[in-house]
């Protein structure tokens, strides 16, 4: 005759199954994502992800795939579109060294070009107002004239060369700035410093020639007439069309 089960041992079993339910389902839950899938799979499910601009869930595939199968056939393909789905989410910096991993790896790769190009928007997303520390901007001037050097002559050369340029006129306006910090405090010595480094540094420039008409006030301020008229010169042979030169030229002839 079968024993009938007490109240209390059903109850434990009841208790024990749940527990055993509740473990496996947090393994299923604990499971590495994409577990299972080889590097074609998670490929084209990256493809998939980026093209519907879930860039999240792109990069998480991507650096899956190259993390498990650094081999593929297709791992460059990979890590540029990890590099791509790091701009396009806004995660510049994590972007540019990205970018810069894919030409460590692959410098002869037809993707080059672009990596090149990638690490140059990076840092130009990066370069923050005039007022602000310049680092980013450095950055940005010294890749995108790597990147204009390197592809002259092609599209990715050529933007690269207009981002470098405005980066230029940026870091010239910074110095320039700084130069009028001083001379405002009649701190001219200080001032001409500055205003001479910018001529000489950034003479392509539209801030060049703010700079010589810096130079030429601040001159005239501690009485040295001949350098104020040098750069008064200057000026108006370099910069005859400018803003400084016209403004110069309207302050002498109210004289």
């Amino acid at each position: 005759m079968k024993e009938a089960r007490s109240p209390a041992r059903t109850i434990v079993g009841l208790v024990m199954g749940a527990l055993l339910l509740v473990g496996s389902l947090s393994a299923c839950r604990s499971a590495p994502p994409y577990e299972g899938l080889g590097g074609n799979e998670l490929f084209d499910l990256g493809v998939e992800a980026f093209e519907e601009e879930d860039w999240d869930e792109a990069r998480d595939v991507f650096e899956r795939m190259t993390s498990r199968f650094p081999g593929h056939g297709r791992i460059s393909e990979a890590r540029m579109f990890l590099a791509r789905t790091y701009f396009n989410s806004g995660e510049y910096i994590s972007a540019a060294a990205e970018f810069e991993r894919f030409l460590d790896l692959h410098p002869s790769h037809g993707l080059a070009p672009e990596a090149s190009l990638g690490i140059c928007r990076s840092y130009v997303r990066l370069a923050p107002h005039p007022q602000r520390d310049q680092e980013y901007t450095q950055r940005a001037r010294d890749a995108c004239r790597q990147t204009a050097q390197e592809f002259a002559g092609m599209n990715v050369g050529q933007e690269a060369e207009e981002h470098r340029a405005r980066m230029v006129e940026r870091l010239a306006q910074r110095t320039y700035q700084d130069a009028r910090f001083y001379q405002r405090r009649n701190a001219h010595d200080s001032a001409i410093l500055i205003f001479q480094d910018l001529v000489d540094r950034y003479p392509e420039t539209e801030w060049a020639s703010h700079g010589f008409l810096g130079l030429y006030r601040s001159y005239r301020a501690i009485g040295w007439t001949e350098e104020a008229e040098e750069a008064r010169d200057r000026l108006f042979l370099l910069h005859p069309d400018s803003e400084a030169a016209q403004e110069l030229r309207a302050e002498e002839d109210g004289a």
